[in-house]
């Protein structure tokens, strides 16, 4: 039953937003809000689990980029750097804001997972460095510029939200970040 309740929570908050109702959940699982209460003592610690669980997958992907043995050091950056954010499309720019809004614990979670969870990240574009994969870079200031550009897409406000995925968008990230904004001939040529 819990693992049918997270999903129909995601479901949820896909189509409603964080606006939806314990009297929702229940609905659409067919069951009393009762039987909710047994497992999750309030909304907040639902919409919490939902974050955690998040992450934990997250951090899943996290791993199994890094023990891809078919990638090369910079492979796994970019990829972790695309795959894990894409993983966040449940929380796009205005969910985000419901989230810290309406249940601030659960985004004070995610806020520290995306703020503090770059160790691995750190690691390899160390080692990316070692083996002269990338300049020599301060990883720790590339990581902020990243972060930067990923609060930059979450904000409502932000002008291309409508125009592009946040998946495309993270992508753009990457690439500029990775291969800046001059095309390869005219790199040449300076």
């Amino acid at each position: 039953m819990e693992k049918r309740m997270m999903a129909e929570t995601i479901r949820l908050i896909k189509q409603k937003g964080f606006s939806f109702t314990m009297n929702d959940l229940a609905a659409a699982l067919g069951t009393s809000k009762r039987t909710l209460y047994a497992y999750y003592s309030s909304k907040d610690q639902l919409v919490e689990a939902v974050v955690e669980q998040f992450i934990a997958e997250m951090k899943q992907i996290e791993r199994d980029i890094y023990e891809n043995e078919s990638l090369n050091v910079l492979e796994k950056v970019k990829q972790m750097l695309i795959s894990l954010p894409q993983g966040m499309e449940l929380l796009n720019m205005g969910l985000l804001n419901e989230l810290k809004k309406y249940h601030y614990d659960a985004w004070l979670t995610l806020d520290a997972f995306i703020k503090e969870e770059w160790a691995i990240v750190l690691a390899l574009l160390n080692e990316c460095k070692q083996q002269k994969r990338i300049r020599n870079i301060n990883p720790d200031l590339f990581v902020h510029m990243y972060i930067g550009s990923i609060n930059q897409v979450y904000d409502p406000e932000y002008p291309l939200k409508h125009q592009f995925t946040t998946g495309e968008v993270l992508e753009s990230i990457v690439d500029v970040l990775f291969n800046g904004i001059t095309a390869d001939e005219e790199a040449d040529a300076t």
